[in-house]
């Protein structure tokens, strides 16, 4: 029997260990680094070829590292004092050049940490749970009537029963609920609060910490509930370690839970958000409708250690739904497939039932601008030292008299830009530190440099090095080429092709940088402001959502009576949720026609006869609910569901869902219920019975500070034990959008950083090329060119520069646009205009910058420029 290859580390990152570590150190570092790895790689051999890359980086360290003996020969300590003095001598020598190299160094560091703290964050979410790699969450795959396939995460709650039972590989099973809003209430103190229903094994599957309580027993019974820290502060005061446990309060104005955890305030990096927890007995008994397998229930999530049987996992739970509903008239055509939880959050977008990117497309799109950033500054330090490199030119042509190497002038170019880096570093950390809550409250989040990480300080000291290399390479490489001759006299007037055409190809990469942002930017901008403006299918403003809550659902008639009363209001109406973010949908309705082996997943909307006047919807064929003919068994459906049917004409014909058979007596225009990266889906809107609401829809005039006064204080009358819970329609649509947002706004501030710091670098070849041409100004001068003669001479090199930029970015920017727009299904088109705008403003500030230095040569007197001659 032959024997299984031994899984062996990755050789890159160990052929690097062996060179820069101590020999002496070596075998014993290298064998503990290669058990680890087998140990990791037992588990995931991916995930521990990259955790092998990542710790031999963090081995590159003082005590580790071997003695480099690169100056032999030479007093090392002396050596650097000398490049320490020669450094600072030349940074006060030259403040001005210095100001500027520090000024975009430091720009670009700052703008890079700030978008990097944005990505380390947005890569750690949900990543606290200890067992997170071997947490799979079940999505559903349900197949549309437009052919396309929508991926939900409710799941029908036999599966948990059926996995926990059946699934030996499956070691816990934990079933979850939405994010629900009820009232707690304690003596005199009641609050309005978001929390979920969970399996017992929740708290021992996800890594969220008891302060107080048994974690194998806080959630046993079906009378339990935990809560926050933040909830137990509200109930109990600052003492509520020792009133909290065991005490009871009432839930939703009517049951009655005994208190068995406190458990810490869940962080904004979790997507499980909630403040209390209730076992999930307790809802599964109220509402038998879950034990069907036809009807979506709560999210599961399954443990599963053993990551090779992963696949085996997939591939069996596929279609337990349909094995169990085979033979159903109101099955679905569904599939069951699992993804990591880890992932969820960053792979969050589904196409035909596969992964497609979600917020990870945004991450990466930062992670390339952080690059970007940083790259642009180090060209900016690039340009100006070589805008420099005239000035410096006898202290190099002597010291290569002097017997001195071009490896020891290279290093001294290479000390120089490291010390400027650590400078800016420095001081661009102090600036990061002060911004930061500004930047947080941009974003959403609460970054924060955190000095007693490790991993904090190998960042820092791994960014200096970086930016001081990539800084200091092209001068170190170049200046020591200079002649000796030419050195010494100061006339180093000419250098190679390559010199000129790569520092051209370098301004060129730069302004194709801003140009690419500012494209980006402009669309982001036009994108957002279609999304926010478009025709939803209904009239969003002045609408408010009430939230009902206790006793009020059964006075829904009274309660919209007293509203009709007030003269701000125009309509209102009960529904089952906002109708512009709404979810509910089953796979159980039939029609006259349809086939019992089509199985279509359509939207259910439960409204009152008040609704489509209230949300500003159109009747496009039949009729609108009528109060007088008792509707509850007739149905609306919207377009997309009446093509779905295949009727020439719906108004009529049968239709029934969920055990109500009725008829169709309306269609409405379609409208969006969810957001415009999706089709629109199917709908029924059927008449309900009003204590079935869980808002109110309010539509008041103009006057919405007024109007919205009003309505609080008819909501308190009726219901002063409960807090009063809104929205406005309009402002929760436009929050739905807030990572697009949010893109556009660091788009449009790295773009100006990014045009900023190339400007310097322009300025500073400009300044070079004023220096190199100085004599010829002289001369052109002496013979009757005017000024702008010589603005003109000085920038048209330039001016080409930009453009060639511009033919640069255009393409690259037009297929990136095009690719992120397509992820709209509904999108607005890619102007020319914003293209021509883009173009414009960074020629504009190009030029600008060019003649403002340019004219600075043109009017020094031509006796000052021709003296030597």
């Amino acid at each position: 029997m032959s024997k299984q290859a031994p899984i062996l580390p990755p050789k890159l990152p160990l052929r690097f260990l062996r060179w820069f570590c101590s020999p002496e150190l070596l075998e014993d570092v290298e064998g503990d680094i290669n058990e680890l790895f087998g140990q990791r790689a037992q588990q995931n051999q991916n995930k521990a070829k990259r955790l092998f890359y990542w710790d031999v980086l963090l081995l590159f360290r003082p005590g580790i590292v071997r003695s480099l003996n690169i100056f032999k020969g030479q007093n090392n300590n002396v050596m650097f004092k000398n490049y320490f003095k020669i450094a600072m001598r030349n940074a006060l020598r030259y403040k001005g050049y210095t100001a500027l190299n520090l000024l975009g160094l430091i720009v670009g560091i700052v703008s890079s940490m700030l978008v990097l703290l944005w990505v380390s964050d947005e890569q750690n979410v949900d990543k606290f749970h200890a067992q997170g790699d071997a947490i799979y969450q079940v999505l559903r795959n349900m197949k549309q009537s437009n052919g396309q396939v929508s991926t939900g995460t409710s799941i029908p709650k036999p599966l948990g029963d059926l996995v926990a039972a059946e699934y030996s590989e499956v070691t816990e099973v934990t079933q979850l609920s939405w994010l629900m809003n009820m009232s707690l209430e304690r003596a005199n103190e009641t609050m309005e609060e978001g929390g979920r229903f969970a399996s017992p094994s929740f708290l021992s599957m996800f890594s969220f910490k008891l302060l107080d309580g048994n974690k194998e027993t806080a959630l046993s019974e079906p009378n339990n509930i935990l809560i926050s820290r933040a909830v137990a502060e509200k109930l109990f005061g600052s003492n509520w370690q020792s009133e909290a446990l065991g005490e009871v309060i009432k839930v939703d104005g009517q049951f009655e839970q005994q208190i068995t955890g406190v458990f810490e305030d869940v962080g904004n990096d979790s997507t499980i958000d909630f403040d209390w927890l209730i076992p999930a007995q307790a809802y599964f008994t109220a509402n038998k409708w879950v034990e069907d397998w036809g009807n979506g229930a709560f999210e599961t999530y399954l443990l599963i250690p053993d990551q090779t049987k992963i696949q085996a996992v997939s591939n069996r739970i596929l279609m337990e739904i349909k094995d169990h509903t085979k033979g159903n008239p109101n099955a679905g055509d569904e599939e069951l497939m699992l993804q990591q939880f880890t992932n969820r959050y960053l792979y969050s977008k589904f196409e035909n039932g596969a992964v497609a990117g979600g917020r990870i497309d945004y991450v990466r799109i930062m992670a390339v601008v952080a690059v970007f950033m940083l790259l642009v500054a180090c060209i900016n330090f690039m340009n100006l030292t070589t805008a420099r490199s005239s000035r410096r030119s006898k202290e190099i042509g002597l010291r290569k008299v002097m017997g001195a190497p071009k490896k020891s002038i290279r290093i001294q170019f290479f000390f120089e830009a490291m010390m400027l880096s650590a400078v800016a570093m420095a001081l661009s950390v102090a600036i990061v530190m002060l911004i930061l809550p500004l930047f947080n409250v941009l974003v959403d989040k609460t970054l924060t440099l955190d000095f007693l990480s490790m991993n904090t300080w190998y960042f820092m000291l791994g960014l200096t090095f970086v930016v001081g290399f990539l800084s200091g390479s092209y001068p170190a490489i170049l200046l020591p080429t200079f002649s000796v001759v030419q050195s010494i006299k100061g006339g180093v007037r000419k250098q190679s092709s390559f010199a000129v055409y790569f520092r051209k190809g370098l301004v060129v990469f730069q302004f194709a940088i801003s140009t690419l942002l500012i494209i980006g930017t402009a669309v982001v901008y036009k994108q957002i402001d279609y999304v926010l403006n478009k025709d939803l299918g209904m009239n969003k403003d002045n609408l408010l959502a009430v939230s009902i809550e206790g006793d009020l659902a059964g006075r829904l008639d009274t309660y919209k009576s007293e509203l009709l009363r007030l003269p701000q209001v125009t309509a209102v109406s009960g529904a089952s949720g906002n109708p512009l973010n709404y979810g509910r949908s089953t796979s159980s309705a039939n029609w006259e026609g349809k086939s019992p082996a089509d199985g279509y997943e359509i939207n259910i909307l439960l409204t009152d006869e008040d609704f489509i006047e209230t949300s500003g919807m159109q009747i496009v064929q039949g009729r609108d609910f009528d109060s007088q003919l008792q509707d509850s068994t007739n149905f609306l459906i919207n377009e997309v569901a009446a093509e779905l049917m295949g009727f020439d004409d719906p108004i009529g014909k049968k239709l029934s869902f969920w055990g109500i058979d009725g008829q169709i007596a309306g269609v409405v225009k379609n409208f969006h219920m969810r957001d415009l990266y999706q089709p629109i889906a199917p709908l029924i809107i059927t008449c309900i019975d009003p204590s079935m609401s869980s808002v109110v829809l309010v539509r008041t005039d103009e006057n919405a500070t007024d109007a919205l006064a009003a309505v609080q204080g008819v909501t308190k009358e009726l219901n002063p034990a409960e807090d009063f819970e809104y929205v406005y329609i309009d402002q929760e649509y436009a929050e739905s959008y807030s990572n697009e947002r949010t893109m556009r706004t660091l788009a449009n501030i790295f773009a100006l950083v990014s045009i900023f710091i190339s400007s310097l670098g322009l300025l500073g070849l400009a300044s070079y090329s004023a220096e190199q041409r100085s004599k010829e100004i002289g001369v052109r001068k002496v013979h009757g060119a005017s000024i702008g003669q010589v603005l003109v001479l000085l920038s048209k090199d330039y001016s080409k520069l930009i453009l060639m930029a511009f033919i640069l970015a255009v393409p690259i920017g037009y297929y990136f646009t095009s690719d992120w727009l397509a992820k709209f299904e509904f999108r607005t088109h890619l102007d020319p205009l914003v293209f021509i705008i883009a173009c414009g403003i960074v020629f504009g500030v190009g030029i600008l910058t060019v003649v403002s230095k340019s004219y600075q040569a043109a009017s020094i007197n031509p006796v000052k420029s021709l003296k030597e001659e």
